[in-house]
């Protein structure tokens, strides 16, 4: 009987931990976002440029190696990627001086849609 009791501890133990671990994982992964729900602010945009900058540097690498394997055989499209990352940057330095928020939502999801567009031209020259 003691060792029913025994492995129901132990059991019970990890899930407890387990769930912790969920909840701290949700709650450092919301962080640098707006929650749902509630108004994009202004206090919002630097979290946000912070995380845009991370992703548009990390395929800024992917292409540029991308582009030393490939050479001149998808010139077109880099040309194509290095406008988006262009208008993407451009982007970032618009939404810091915006201050009405349906401006600041807007500008984000432009943002984001060039940086896709910059990332399926990638995947589709090959990654």
């Amino acid at each position: 009987m003691a060792e029913k009791s025994r492995s129901r501890v132990v059991i019970w133990t990890i899930i407890g931990i387990a769930v912790v671990a969920a909840v701290v994982f949700l709650i450092v992964a919301r962080r640098g976002s707006a929650p749902r729900g509630r108004e994009i602010t202004v206090e919002d945009v630097r979290p946000f440029v912070e995380r845009i900058q991370g992703q548009l540097d990390r395929e800024v690498k992917r292409v540029s190696r991308r582009q030393s394997e490939y050479g001149s055989a998808y010139a077109e499209e880099f040309a194509q990627i290095q406008t988006h990352f262009n208008n993407v940057n451009a982007g970032i330095d618009e939404i810091q001086e915006l201050t009405d928020a349906a401006e600041i939502e807007k500008k984000m999801a432009e943002i984001k849609d060039e940086l896709g567009k910059a990332r399926d031209i990638r995947k589709m020259i090959g990654d």
